[in-house]
């Protein structure tokens, strides 16, 4: 070790086994690809001896992770989607997509410009300095000053241009750590002014990615130099549709700037061309979905009764099955347009009887007393027709949807594709017909009594909706107990997200709205509400997951929520086709749009050059002055209540921890697999619970006087210092606990 400098060759992956990789399955050795794993995720190794430059650059990758940044890119994301939505509600006739980029691009602007001048203003601090001379304390220390002195002046998404000079941060202590440990010379690695200035240079090219993300436009990969990085690495590209994600773009941005350092490739690719966008690589399916639908229930309308829709069915299975991602469709039995019409002849007799002016005023009638005067709008203005027709055209794309969720082997067995086939067309039927013309014992029935339906939104987009959602308002009674109960995507539960909106009365009237998402679907989208009582714009982060747990415990009404499949512990996937989310609305929550929130209220940071590994508890300002309480009781007479504390701050990361931990170590290869992983998690968990009694036996006082600064909530953080892999495997030393006032972001 330096003993100036601080750094080791040894680094949290040190020990690492990888003399007996993973057996390689059979089918795959004659074309095993060269040198890079098949898998999305990142910091997966080779299968050889690294060179020391390597396992550096694989920690370093690690450590650029950065949650809040993804949380940061999600904000943008939506921002950008809500905002292409009504623009196109506001034109008399849809924009073209040039105009929509255009617009788009004008309005990121702003945000591009603010945070080049900040990262100026921190580049300016470090190229005045010795960087690669300084002791490890000083250069840590001009690190925090250059970062808290580049001031944003742009209201509303610090979170980005934070993430970015944190990024900045991370980039310099990596060239400074290369020389340090003398893996590379001061020669040999680019001056830290044109390194900033290269990662300067990412972020309109990140900024295009974000509005393509919001157009539902796959952005392009990443540039040659950075998948040369990839392929040293072992990290394969993610899958085409999880680069338009936040995580997607995050991941990419991350590697770009990795780059920087480890492919001497990058130093060849100076001036503008380094920085021009690749062109966008995807067609517009979900555009062409929504033309296709348009026509499909055009063409429904026009049947006469008792028509049989078969040649339509056909004519729309393609452009529903092209904005998923395409499945084998048992072609090598078949083929896949017999599938195609073996399928569509099934959902035409199963809609045989929907068609025609008979049938489409049973359905229309109710869809309409249910759905759009509730919204808002006159019967008139909607075809009765129409409105049939597209509620038979969702019913089938329901139905084709659902069964491109099926495995293979299914579209292999005619017999089972066929009962597949009526399976799917029942539940969708369910969903997105009228009740009154199901039977009233249909099992598949969403509510127990008079439900409504899922309509297409928003009707002044049409034909480009962007989501579904139930015509009916829920008038609900939130118990406290409920509320606990419903975890939140913040990491914390319904609880504290309504204690945190002012909640102080239990149980909670309110209303709840519920929304499902398709193709296309940006949580922005769904702040683009129509309900003509909104008085406010709502915030994107208000919409969650809805199971059928949370739909039974919030709702009674089990069958209106839908299986999500696996989901982060912490955060929000982007919206998945299918999948429904609900919002509250209550008199008794804050009016007003919220002021900024963390998405998360849990962090975990690991940090493999340094050994560490950080957990970081940020605390809200209802939480924290709820602590200062039972820390400074009103009555002199009374002791402080330390048991309430810690069970206070225990409920914080007692549920969501474990599996954070778990997903991060698996992801990094420090264990191999979830199994492996529930000793050394275990162990940890421990360590935290015994420090942070340790920290308010000895220290409490320090957790008051952060509580009592200025508004803003708490951030405690718990280092594991001195970490490694083999150190996981024995007994853990208690970790060393602080507190800040203000939420600490990640890096920090």
């Amino acid at each position: 070790m330096d003993a100036q400098s601080g750094f080791t060759g040894e680094t949290l992956f040190s020990g690492l086994s990888l003399a007996e990789p993973p057996a390689t399955p059979a089918f795959a050795q004659a074309a095993a690809p060269e040198a890079v794993l098949n898998t999305p995720f990142p910091a997966r190794f080779m299968t050889e001896a690294f060179a020391p430059e390597v396992e550096e650059a694989a920690a370093f990758y690690t450590e650029l992770e950065d949650e809040d940044f993804v949380d940061a890119l999600d904000q943008l994301i939506n921002d950008a989607a809500a905002r292409q939505l009504a623009d196109q509600r506001n034109w008399s006739s849809l924009p073209a997509e040039a105009d929509t980029r255009a617009s788009l691009e004008d309005w990121v602007e702003p945000i591009a410009s603010e945070t080049e001048r900040a990262m100026d203003g921190f580049a300016e601090r470090l190229v005045a300095a010795d960087v690669y001379g300084l002791p490890a304390q000083e250069f840590e220390q001009l690190l925090e000053a250059a970062s808290n002195e580049s001031q944003y002046g742009l209201s509303g998404y610090e979170g980005f241009i934070g993430g970015i000079i944190r990024a900045g941060k991370k980039l310099a202590r990596g060239a400074v750590g290369l020389v340090k440990k003398g893996i590379a010379a001061v020669g040999k690695v680019l001056p830290i002014g044109l390194l900033l200035n290269k990662l300067k240079g990412l972020v309109r090219p990140l900024l295009r990615r974000v509005i393509s993300s919001a157009m539902n436009r796959l952005p392009a990969s990443v540039r040659p130099f950075a998948r040369k990085l990839a392929a040293k690495l072992g990290v394969a590209e993610a899958e085409a549709e999880d680069h338009a994600s936040a995580e997607g773009l995050a991941e990419v941005f991350e590697l770009e700037v990795a780059s920087l350092l480890y492919a001497p490739e990058a130093e060849e690719e100076l001036g503008e061309s380094f920085f021009e966008p690749r062109e966008y690589e995807s067609a517009d399916a979900v555009a062409a979905l929504d033309a296709a639908r348009a026509r499909f229930a055009e063409r429904l309308a026009e049947l006469p009764d008792g028509s049989s829709p078969e040649a339509e069915i056909e004519q729309f299975l393609p452009a529903v099955m092209a904005v998923q991602p395409l499945i084998k469709l048992g072609i090598s039995i078949i083929g896949r347009q017999r599938v195609v019409k073996f399928v569509a002849g099934i959902i035409a007799g199963l809609t045989k009887g929907l068609i025609g002016a008979g049938p489409a005023k049973l359905i229309a009638t109710p869809v309409a007393d249910l759905g759009l005067r509730v919204f808002g709008f006159e019967t008139e203005a909607e075809s009765e027709r129409l409105l049939s027709g597209e509620a038979v055209a969702s019913t089938v794309e329901g139905t084709i949807l659902r069964l491109m969720e099926l495995p293979e082997e299914v579209f292999e067995d005619q017999l089972q594709l066929a009962a597949a086939i009526q399976e799917a067309f029942v539940e969708s039927a369910a969903a997105y017909l009228p009740d009154k013309i199901l039977h009233h014992d249909l099992p598949e029935r969403e509510t127990a009594g008079e439900g409504g339906v899922w309509l297409l939104m928003p009707r002044s987009a049409r034909p480009r909706y962007r989501y579904r959602k139930y015509t009916r308002v829920l008038p609900v009674r939130i118990s406290r107990q409920a509320a606990r109960a419903i975890t939140w995507s913040d990491g914390g539960t319904l609880e504290g997200h309504l204690l945190d909106r002012g909640v102080r009365r239990w149980p909670l009237e309110a209303e709840v709205d519920l929304f499902e998402a398709i193709p296309g679907t940006q949580f922005g989208h769904l702040t683009q509400d129509e309900a003509p009582d909104e008085a406010e714009t709502a915030d994107a982060a208000e919409f969650q997951l809805l199971t059928p747990e949370v739909a039974g415990l919030l709702l009674g009404e089990p069958a209106l929520g839908r299986r999500s499949g696996p989901a982060p512990a912490i955060g929000r996937q982007r919206p998945r086709i299918g999948r429904r989310y609900f919002r509250i609305r209550s008199a008794a929550l804050a009016r007003g749009r919220a002021k900024q929130r963390l998405a998360r209220r849990l962090l975990v940071l690991l940090e493999p050059s340094r050994r560490r590994l950080r957990v970081q508890l940020r605390l809200s300002e209802r939480q924290a002055q709820q602590m200062l309480a039972m820390l400074q009781p009103s009555s002199p007479a009374a002791r402080r209540d330390l048991p309430s504390v810690l069970s206070a701050l225990h409920r914080v990361y007692a549920t969501k921890l474990p599996a954070v931990l778990t997903a991060r170590m698996v992801r990094h290869g420090l264990v191999k697999d979830v199994a492996e992983a529930a000793a050394p998690v275990d162990r940890l968990m421990k360590a935290v619970a015994s420090s942070l009694s340790k920290f308010l036996t000895q220290r409490a006082a320090q957790l008051a006087a952060a509580v009592a600064e200025p508004p803003g909530g708490v951030t405690i953080s718990i280092t594991f210092s001195e970490l490694t892999k083999e150190k996981l495997g024995g007994e853990v030393q208690l970790p060393e606990v602080s507190v800040h006032s203000g939420w600490k972001y990640s890096g920090q």
